[in-house]
């Protein structure tokens, strides 16, 4: 496999805090604020918050967290944008403290002359390949999930992009369960998990 094809397509990034008082003039300046610099075109309101949207991204702010999904073209620009909207509306909320922090990317890598299905089985999974036929016809792929407890908790999925056999999906999801107050303290561990996504996975896609 050519693993320098490997690509970051997603960013999703969340804080959780305790239960807090929202309301609604408050998002709707936090709104205001964030369009003055990224244009969400639909602000829909939620029983417990609201969600900023465009065709690229969107962003919640409800009562118990805060979480950007946005597609990734650079992952520097991606990244500085999740910083700077949990700024903003940290700036009018001030939350005291915040519980967990996690960041999941999802990536993509294509293949050749196979498919993604085949390479996941024919490498990580052949010497179990003849038993999988115990669970019956109808076998379109399986996948790889790992768990670590290292620098926070690392699950890692690697499987077959079900719907496009000619690329095998990659999401990483880093959980950092240990309470902070600083908002901007989250930008290395956001740097880590694409550190860990372009090594040691990159690393392992290699090896398969």
């Amino acid at each position: 496999m050519k693993t320098e094809l490997l690509t970051c397509r997603r960013l999703t990034a969340g804080v959780v805090y305790p239960p807090y008082q929202l309301q609604q003039q408050q998002v709707n300046r936090i709104y205001a604020d964030i369009t003055e610099r990224y244009p969400y075109q639909t602000l829909q309101h939620l029983p417990d918050g609201a969600r900023m949207a465009n065709p690229t991204g969107d962003f919640f702010i409800q009562t118990t967290r805060l979480q950007v999904n946005e597609t990734v073209d650079y992952f520097q620009a991606a990244k500085e944008k999740a910083l700077d909207l949990f700024g903003l509306a940290q700036e009018r909320l001030q939350i005291p403290q915040f519980l967990t922090f996690g960041v999941k990317l999802t990536a993509f890598l294509p293949v050749e002359g196979t498919t993604s299905a085949e390479i996941i089985e024919n490498s990580a999974l052949s010497s179990i390949r003849d038993t999988m036929d115990i669970l019956g016809p109808g076998r379109k792929g399986v996948g790889l999930r790992f768990v670590l407890h290292q620098n926070g908790i690392h699950e890692l999925k690697i499987e077959p992009f079900f719907s496009d056999l000619s690329q095998i999906y990659i999401e990483l999801d880093v959980q950092h369960p240990t309470p902070f107050t600083d908002i901007s303290s989250v930008e290395p561990h956001i740097d880590a998990a694409y550190d860990y996504l372009f090594h040691e996975v990159q690393n392992f896609l290699e090896a398969l």
